[in-house]
């Protein structure tokens, strides 16, 4: 375990000298002058859908039970990315995504999704996963998007705008294709491709040249790619295998996204990769056609994320961006990086009742974090070389009886440490505790450890961090922000169905007793 801790610890050394030296200018790890290393993005971005619209591409991908949500993010070159907009604001106001009365909709919410460009107008069909589907569309993608629920759902759409028809390919295994009117009223469907118990899903339609094609996956671990096609939406297809499940004896997990050109007419798809805890990230590989069929990364094993280098797609001199990550909370309104875990409250935070803080007011009560309204949660970057952290400065002064606020590292099981307000003499404990939303494996026990702490003037600094590839979350604090002691003990983590996203930051404030309370953050930063 020492031997651990200073690994640890060394690792933050290196990390806080390389980030004097990188202070003037952002670093893409993913962008390698000509050439690019996968994955694009290192951090959960899942079952990403790629437009160009003019010469600016925009990615969605998968924001489950986290609001706002459907996290559109934009490029000029494919490597450089910038958030774009949270179309999503919420689905449905009940219990499971208000968490209340016991219930939560972890691994539900928006799954999958199809984005397209018609009109004039950007298109999202949005698979709800509660037995409706959700379409949202607007002008400007950064704007304002009208939002229209379906009257059926489409599992893993694939929408296709074909003259003044919509076809949507969607299902597991068995394959359907919808024929919708231009107001997206359901008109017919048929059954186009049967493969039971194949984990065939994640389907993609285009039209190209006198061809309808489905590009989908044969889901799960490991996973695959193939292309289907044919003269008709309604069949019959023919099949081709694009990215196979094994290479070399080794098993492969890049699946399920879309297909696109460049400004300069070349092929690319962007798939998910499966990277553990931290999810799955999105991959970008060429692609070439031959005989009528589109053929990824010239057939052969894609290349290795975060070691093989790739010849960029699109020559560009335009700067480096990195998606924010660290925030110091001066704005007005919360930045993209940010989602709530489940229906955000709005009277529970505020940006401006103390300007430059983030305030986290405790709302209803909860004896566990993972059913505690008022979660922010953003993603985790992964980097192969050293942890990941997370590090908040945050006022405990305003806390009640019973409330808890700090951060944690949400999976399933998830950890956290933070400050909790007590009756004992002192007034405040810390606490780190370990639990389980769902299912966390036989061998997991829930852990708590707890030890007074007099935090100066109400402040205290708490920092969680987690390896990549060792997937063990951790966690420190000071009372100075120089001075760092790790406390409690170390969470395993992996990527768990349960929660079906990878390893968050989170922060938080709620109370195990009464209302009333509230912590006050003045930062969270993911440098050492």
């Amino acid at each position: 375990m020492k031997k651990l801790t200073n690994f640890l610890f060394a690792c933050l050394t290196v990390m806080a000298a390389q980030a004097q030296a990188q202070k003037s200018q952002p670093v893409n790890p993913s962008d390698a002058g000509t050439h690019y290393i996968n994955p694009i993005v290192r951090a959960d971005f899942p079952d990403p859908d790629v437009i160009r619209v003019g010469s600016t591409y925009y990615m969605v991908s998968t924001t489950m039970q986290l609001f706002p949500g459907a996290t559109i993010i934009k490029s000029e070159d494919l490597v450089n990315w910038e958030y774009c907009s949270q179309p999503l604001k919420a689905l449905l106001d009940d219990d499971r995504y208000n968490l209340r009365n016991g219930k939560n909709a972890y691994a539900k919410g928006m799954w999958a999704s199809s984005m397209k460009y018609h009109n004039g107008r950007f298109w999202l069909l949005v698979n709800g996963n509660d037995n409706r589907a959700w379409l949202l569309s607007a002008a400007d993608p950064e704007g304002e998007w009208d939002v229209k629920r379906l009257s059926r759902n489409y599992y893993d759409p694939g929408m296709l705008f074909d003259g003044d028809k919509v076809y949507i390919a969607c299902g597991y295994c068995n394959i359907s294709m919808c024929e919708l009117d231009a107001d997206f009223n359901f008109i017919q469907e048929k059954e186009i491709i049967v493969r039971e118990r194949s984990g065939l899903e994640g389907c993609h339609v285009y039209k190209i040249g006198d061809y309808y094609y489905i590009y989908a996956t044969y889901g799960g671990f490991p996973s695959g790619q193939a292309a289907f096609r044919s003269k008709s939406p309604f069949g019959p297809f023919e099949e081709k295998m694009l990215v196979e499940k094994h290479y070399d004896g080794k098993i492969n997990t890049i699946h399920q996204g879309a297909l696109f050109q460049d400004t300069e007419g070349k092929w690319w798809t962007v798939m998910q990769e499966d990277l553990g805890a931290f999810g799955r990230f999105p991959n970008l590989l060429p692609v070439e056609w031959q005989d009528g069929w589109p053929i990824v990364a010239e057939g052969k094993r894609p290349p290795v994320s975060f070691v093989d280098k790739v010849l960029r797609p699109v020559s560009t001199d335009k700067r480096i961006k990195v998606l924010p990550t660290s925030d110091d909370f001066s704005s007005t309104s919360l930045g993209m990086q940010w989602q709530w875990n489940h229906n955000p409250v709005p009277s529970a935070w505020s940006l401006t009742e103390r300007p430059g803080w983030l305030r986290l007011k405790t709302i209803g009560t909860s004896q566990e974090l993972h059913q505690a309204q008022g979660m922010l949660t953003q993603r985790i970057f992964a980097d192969p070389e050293q942890p990941s952290l997370g590090t908040v400065r945050l006022d405990v002064s305003k806390l009640k009886e019973g409330d808890r606020a700090g951060i944690c590292i949400f999976q399933d099981p998830y950890g956290q440490i933070c400050v909790e307000k007590t009756s004992k003499k002192g007034g405040y404990q810390l606490v780190w505790r370990q639990d389980k939303v769902r299912n966390a494996g036989r061998d997991f026990q829930a852990a708590e450890k707890t030890q007074p702490i007099k935090p100066k003037k109400g402040i205290i600094y708490l920092r969680a961090a987690i390896k990549y590839g060792d997937n063990k979350a951790y966690f420190f604090y000071s009372l100075d922000g120089k001075t760092w002691e790790r406390f409690g003990g170390e969470t395993q983590q992996s990527f768990n169905l349960t929660v079906f996203v990878g390893s968050r930051f989170g922060i938080f404030c709620y109370t195990t007793k009464q209302q009333g309370g509230y912590a006050d953050f003045d930062w969270i930063s993911t440098e050492p």
